[in-house]
């Protein structure tokens, strides 16, 4: 099960909650667990960001390893590194806009308390 699908299962959920009818009691308990999983998910952002830049810093190295010593092994060594790179970005952003849409969430029952 990937985090993207988690992001969404919970999302769905928060939004269901939001359109019932909930006591300020429930909705201050949906709060609690609201923010339990967004620093879950920030944890996992974190995490995800640490990855991407020490890919982004091995990219570096095999860029500079290409420039000095061009050789077939050098470039396909920078090339699998670039391309792994991408993908963390875009999972990375992908984690970054999922949390924002939880603090958005997380305002939106604020809202409801009060």
């Amino acid at each position: 099960m990937s985090i993207i699908s988690d992001f969404k299962k919970h999302e769905e959920f928060i939004r269901q909650e939001l359109v019932s009818h909930k006591s300020n009691v429930e909705l201050k308990d949906l709060l609690n667990y609201h923010y339990r999983q967004i620093q879950n998910f920030q944890h996992e952002r974190l995490i995800h960001l640490l990855v991407t830049l020490t890919y982004a810093l091995a990219n570096l190295i095999a860029l500079g390893l290409t420039l000095a010593f061009a050789s077939l092994g050098t470039i396909i060594l920078n090339l699998i590194l670039l391309v792994m790179l991408v993908f963390y970005i875009k999972h990375y952003f992908a984690l970054e806009n999922g949390v924002a849409r939880l603090y958005q969430l997380d305002q939106a029952i604020m809202k409801r308390i009060n």
